[in-house]
């Protein structure tokens, strides 16, 4: 899973970025970086600690996040171009953002940009997402128009045309795209496209440890827009650097339950409708990660094209009772190992095997 990050300048998204992974990467206030920041962060899940415990395999793979923190953008974009054509197509490829919005004080930003304003800040941002996704779209319609005058008219371009209509009035009127009703056909006509306001969207309001849990106000009004989430950037990222004694010595002092990595999986999750499934055995125990609507069939072509193209049977259990009974015998015993089929919905937790035949 790929998850850029973005804000405006001075926001504390690379300070973000540094809690999320740990890293290094330079926050000093003069810094404006003009290249990505690039970092993996394993999701670390209890369910496949205690799954190594019982099986004891050659390797435990947990999930991963590739985070991907990119230069500012302005906020008074002339030639509409807010990022290099290198850090746009990375920005496309990636499969959700996070949007960080300042809500902290500072004597010299507010100065230099302006007093902090989270409501103002991502209506900024986002309506450049929207301007990026309307060049992108009219542009295209101008090259189906070109393609008609040269007498090519295929059933697909007189789809794509449809929708990149539908899309760009929606955009005129400064709204996402994700505010359409798009049928699956349409969403695959325009798929190549990486449409920024298609994309989910998870705003992490940055505050500082004065006002940290003091804005439930400002939460609400901001998750009406999407996901919202909030860190004391700075403070996260000082934590990250202490032993886990210490850390939690300190998140105590400010009533912090949870590190920001593992609110932020779970925020990332919710966002994307994401699941884990779990393969296992003494060679490997892994967590895979799909979709909440994904099939057995999807699982099984997330392990290897070849599970899928010669699928039989999934055979599966959960992790929940195979908890409570602690062992496979005991999962067979109490007729819980289920053979499922193509169509099986994989739930959350579930612990599969595929059967197949190629």
């Amino acid at each position: 899973m790929k998850i850029g990050i973005s804000g405006l300048p001075k926001s504390g998204k690379t300070t973000i970025f540094n809690a999320l992974t740990k890293l290094e990467a330079d926050t000093s206030l003069y810094d404006i970086k003009s290249e990505p920041n690039l970092g993996i962060v394993q999701v670390f899940d209890e369910r496949i600690k205690h799954l190594s415990e019982i099986y004891k395999p050659k390797s435990t793979i947990y999930a991963n996040i590739e985070f991907i923190d990119f230069p500012a953008m302005s906020e008074d974009n002339q030639d509409h171009q807010f990022l290099s054509t290198n850090s746009m197509t990375l920005l496309k490829n990636t499969d959700a953002l996070a949007i960080v919005l300042r809500n902290f004080q500072d004597d010299v930003l507010d100065q230099t940009y302006h007093e902090a304003n989270p409501e103002k800040d991502f209506n900024a941002i986002y309506e450049q997402f929207i301007l990026s996704d309307l060049i992108a779209a009219e542009k295209r319609l101008e090259k189906i128009e070109l393609s008609y005058k040269r007498g090519i008219k295929t059933a697909a371009i007189q789809l794509e045309e449809k929708v990149l209509r539908k899309v760009t009035e929606t955009l005129n009127e400064i709204k996402p795209i994700s505010s359409i009703t798009l049928t699956n056909d349409e969403l695959k006509a325009i798929r190549g496209f990486q449409f920024l306001s298609l994309k989910p969207i998870l705003i992490v309001l940055n505050s500082d440890e004065n006002n940290l849990f003091q804005n439930s106000e400002l939460l609400d009004k901001l998750q009406k827009h999407s996901n919202c989430i909030e860190f004391a950037g700075k403070f996260e990222m000082e934590l990250g650097r202490l032993d886990e004694d210490e850390a939690k010595m300190f998140m105590e002092d400010l009533n912090i339950t949870d590190s920001a990595i593992n609110v932020f999986v779970k925020s990332a999750y919710q966002t994307l409708g994401l699941i884990s499934f779990f393969t296992v055995g003494s060679d490997e125990v892994r967590a895979w990660t799909i979709n909440k609507s994904d099939t057995a069939l999807d699982a099984a072509g997330k392990i290897h094209s070849d599970l899928a193209r010669g699928f039989i049977r999934a055979e599966t259990f959960s992790y929940d009772d195979f908890k409570t009974h602690g062992s496979e015998k005991a999962i067979r015993e109490n007729g819980l190992f289920r053979l499922e089929g193509k169509t099986y919905q994989v739930k959350d937790g579930d612990i599969i095997n595929v059967r197949f035949n190629v």
